[in-house]
């Protein structure tokens, strides 16, 4: 009795079992799912510190916002929307209107750069998707050539196949290549909501011109 043969790999090509790629999948979209949980978790005790702040009418520092929050010190400077929403708690309980507004300025541009860097994630993940689907595609056309070569087909079935399958990998292409565009013109809009807040915010906030008092007339001359 013969053992079957090992499939084939490329020259300088390590294959990789199917079971120990899929395992390997799974452990890293596990690992991704328990770091969004723990920075949930982190955001979560940071609005709770700040809702019993305006509870109990106590104005905390970031310093101590942290630390009961019981995250790293710097985290309010990496998450400046929750630095902002702490701002505008102070501020409230302060009854500080200009203070207020600057804080709920400074919280709209925060939520828009989430919004921005989401966008930049989603755009960066589907370029990685885009790349994966060509190299699978690559990997069965050689894959597919090779055994029609095997199988003894002539020249002309040949550039048949390869037609067909580069047609097919074109269009994964332009659908994947759509998907970023959308994703793109998604991210453009989101930059120029940006610019249109901040030119209002800026206008809003710059000083009126000082007032002149009108120069009396003279008297008619003689």
């Amino acid at each position: 009795m013969t053992r079957p043969s090992a499939p084939r790999t490329q020259p300088g090509q390590a294959r990789i079992p199917a079971g120990r790629t899929e395992a390997l999948d799974a452990g890293r979209a596990a690992a991704v799912q328990r770091r969004r949980a723990d920075s949930e978790r982190c955001r979560q005790r940071v609005r709770d510190v700040l809702a019993a702040m305006r509870k109990s009418r106590q104005t905390l520092s970031d310093a101590e916002i942290t630390r009961r929050a019981a995250v790293n010190p710097q985290y309010l400077q990496r998450h400046r929307d929750l630095k902002a929403e702490a701002e505008t708690v102070r501020a409230h309980l302060a009854q500080d209107r200009p203070r207020a507004a600057a804080a709920a300025t400074a919280r709209k541009e925060a939520a828009l750069e989430v919004e921005n860097r989401m966008l930049l994630e989603q755009n960066a993940a589907l370029q990685r998707t885009l790349h994966e689907v060509q190299n699978e595609l690559r990997t069965q056309r050689s894959h597919n050539l090779g055994a029609r070569l095997r199988d003894g087909l002539n020249a002309r079935s040949l550039r048949d196949t390869e037609l067909e399958e580069l047609r097919e990998q074109r269009d994964a292409a332009l659908a994947a290549g759509r998907q970023a565009e959308t994703a793109m013109q998604a991210l453009r809009n989101v930059n120029q909501r940006l610019m249109i807040e901040n030119s209002r915010l800026i206008a809003a906030d710059a000083p009126e011109p000082p007032r002149t008092a009108t120069a009396a007339p003279e008297p008619p001359g003689p």
